[in-house]
């Protein structure tokens, strides 16, 4: 154990005194220089949107989109639909107890509902739902007059 010691002194000895005796040349002395990075900011002309966005026409008529983000301000090139879109044409998203479908089978109920990871389905005694599964199978069992 000793001479294991030993030899990895000496062999950190040897690299210390090895990084000291080389030369130092001036590229190694002179910091580089480095580029100035020109932070892109939202002109004063651009037209502020709903969603956040604001859209601006340059001097050659090229469309411009800008989004401010947690990094920093970012711009594409508008297409068409990005620069005619109106919140009108936006739809609501439906609330989930518009979307659920209530099935009656006797002293159960069945409850289908879709989202993006595919229809949930869930069944419930009678006596056991809760106020707005009450309303769902109300809503649906209601008859038209």
């Amino acid at each position: 154990m000793k001479k294991l010691t030993a030899v990895l002194c000496l062999f950190a000895a040897a690299a210390c005194a090895a990084t000291d005796q080389t030369p130092k040349t001036a590229s190694a002395k002179a910091p580089a220089k480095r580029a100035t990075i020109q932070q892109l900011t939202i002109p004063k002309g651009a037209t502020h949107h709903p969603d956040g966005s604001w859209t601006w026409k340059d001097k050659k008529g090229a469309k411009w989109v800008y989004h401010q983000t947690p990094f920093g301000v970012v711009r594409s090139l508008a297409t068409d639909k990005e620069v005619e879109k109106q919140p009108e044409q936006q739809k609501p998203p439906q609330p989930a107890a518009a979307a659920t479908k209530a099935i009656d089978q006797g002293n159960t109920v069945r409850f289908e509902r879709p989202t993006p990871f595919g229809t949930v389905k869930w069944e419930k005694k009678k006596s056991e739902l809760t106020d707005d599964e009450r309303r769902i199978l109300d809503r649906q069992n209601a008859k038209p007059e």
